[in-house]
């Protein structure tokens, strides 16, 4: 059997989070507008995503979780300050939230990241997370968001 990661990550943009020992990983993938024929910007803008995260003795998978692309666009914007250096924190929280994801530097200026994944939203199972990275991680994470938002751009009507 084909898992879903595959099939999705082979054929769709999709963003990567590694640990610096590269033994957990953050993976999120947009596959198509959840409502292509919405008539208002606001519900046009939604995607549907794939998360496949990874951690030691961990593995979870969630289809059919909904991002808002202008919040993507604005995270994107935060992390890309994180990486240089003009914020000390981020912190990503979707308006559905399966997840979170946030970012912030330790004593010895190492990258933090820690979050949860939680199904079904809202009520479900909730897992918490964090694991060390460092920037060049998070460049390449920063790299997919916006490959991303070119193939599914914000929508403005």
């Amino acid at each position: 059997m084909v898992s879903q990661e595959v099939r999705y990550f082979d054929k769709y943009p999709y963003s990567e989070l590694k640990s610096q020992d590269e033994r957990s990983c953050f993976k999120i993938c947009s596959y198509q507008y959840a409502y292509p024929d919405a008539e208002n910007e606001y519900d046009a803008d939604w995607h549907k995503n794939y998360l496949y995260v990874t951690l030691p003795s961990f593995q979870a998978e969630i289809d059919d979780i909904m991002l808002e692309g202008r919040y993507l666009e604005c995270y994107l914007d935060e992390l890309n300050q994180f990486l240089s250096l003009k914020k000390r924190k981020v912190m990503f929280e979707p308006t559905e939230p399966f997840f979170s994801l946030g970012f912030s530097f330790n004593r010895i200026k190492k990258v933090e990241v820690s979050g949860f994944v939680q199904y079904p939203v809202g009520n479900g199972s909730q897992l918490e997370f964090e694991f060390e990275t460092d920037l060049a991680y998070i460049e390449r994470f920063a790299e997919g968001l916006q490959k991303i938002l070119q193939q599914f751009p914000v929508k403005d009507q």
